[in-house]
């Protein structure tokens, strides 16, 4: 479940943005601990290392992202987790994917307005938390090109980013 959740996050963990939905900086407030992560569209493209252009096609209208990660002492229960997703469908954001796959809750959940769209996934089981912000568009009926990914290079860069800002 680990590996499902770190996938799901570091498919997404590429460019930066403000919570701007209440319902998120409401959450992050309450989960201060919460590890986030930075990441460019040129990183995502990195993945792509098949030169796969429906991946190129999901991606390309995405302008920034945020990726939480509950890391150590981070504690996410079912509750608030279900609180924010309830508040999102309250602010009028549409359920794309929930799914619960070996004990993991998978949502996407979106709010189209063309180059305004807004995009929150998240993932929660027992032990990890991934929640990921995404301000632009995803075409989604590109979504299939996850499937060829190296999500393992993102996950290394984003360690190498974090060990390089230790020395600073």
């Amino acid at each position: 479940m680990k590996r499902l959740s770190l996938f799901l996050a570091a498919i997404f963990a590429a460019l930066s943005i403000s919570a701007q939905i209440p319902a998120v900086e409401e959450f992050l407030e309450s989960h201060p601990d919460l590890k986030k992560y930075y990441v460019y569209q040129s990183t995502l493209r990195m993945l792509n290392q098949s030169g796969d252009e429906d991946f190129n096609h999901l991606i390309k209208d995405i302008k920034k992202i945020n990726a939480y990660v509950q890391e150590g002492g981070a504690d996410v229960s079912r509750e608030s987790y279900t609180k924010m997703m309830d508040r999102l469908a309250d602010d009028e954001f549409e359920v794309y994917v929930q799914a619960t796959v070996e004990g993991t809750l998978i949502n996407l959940m979106g709010r189209e307005k063309g180059k305004d769209s807004y995009f929150v996934l998240a993932v929660n089981d027992s032990n990890n938390f991934a929640l990921v912000e995404m301000d632009g568009m995803l075409d989604l009926s590109y979504l299939n090109s996850l499937e060829g990914m190296n999500f393992g290079k993102l996950q290394e860069m984003l360690l190498e980013q974090e060990q390089g800002s230790d020395i600073d």
